[in-house]
């Protein structure tokens, strides 16, 4: 185990969400990533203001963990974050009421792979309409039949972050690292 320990320079407790300059071991370039791809999430809830009640965005974490030789990375997030991210297509139909009477309901989804059937409870749309100021029937009525659009954003942050700058500067990094264990390594080896 100390020579896994040697290989990565591996000590679990100096990995945290944390942004590490100019990496010394593999542990901190993988912490570098997912440090990189939990502040984007972040700042991407905060920007779409998906941040009612902080759920979503307090849910957000990716610790990095060793297995045997491997370095895991898993990112954690609220069960819902993806009819979030990708938006819940509406049930459509035609409105029974109101100034619009007989037209067709705007589909905001249209793409999703998630549609309601009946719409959200009342239940849980409650709290939140009337801190807007909104009739949670009629505002539950309307999802229903319109939908959530889509926000994207976690497609947008898996984008940004494994590919393009991001994903090269972490390439480039794993490159030094490795290149200066290998090097460190094989000097103990020829003394």
């Amino acid at each position: 185990m100390a020579e896994q320990l040697d290989i990565f320079g591996f000590d679990e407790s100096q990995l945290e969400e944390v942004k590490i300059d100019n990496p010394n071991t593999l542990a901190e370039v993988f912490n570098n990533i997912a440090t990189d791809m939990v502040f984007c999430l972040k700042q991407s809830v905060q920007k779409e203001k998906l941040t009612y009640k902080g759920g979503l965005l307090e849910s957000i974490k990716m610790p990095v963990k060793m297995f045997g030789f491997r370095m895991i990375a898993t990112l954690f997030m609220a069960d819902y974050y993806d009819y979030v991210n990708k938006g819940v297509r509406g049930i459509g139909g035609k409105r029974k009421s109101g100034n619009l009477k007989g037209q067709g309901w705007e589909i905001k989804a249209p793409n999703s792979p998630y549609q309601f059937k009946k719409g959200p409870s009342v239940s849980h749309i409650k709290q939140w309409a009337r801190s807007k100021g909104l009739n949670e029937y009629a505002l539950r009525t309307s999802i229903a039949h319109k939908g959530i659009s889509p926000r994207y954003f976690f497609d947008n942050c898996m984008k940004e972050t494994f590919y393009g700058e991001t994903f090269n500067r972490f390439k480039t990094e794993i490159r030094v690292v490795s290149g200066e264990r290998i090097a460190k390594g094989l000097k103990e080896i020829l003394k």
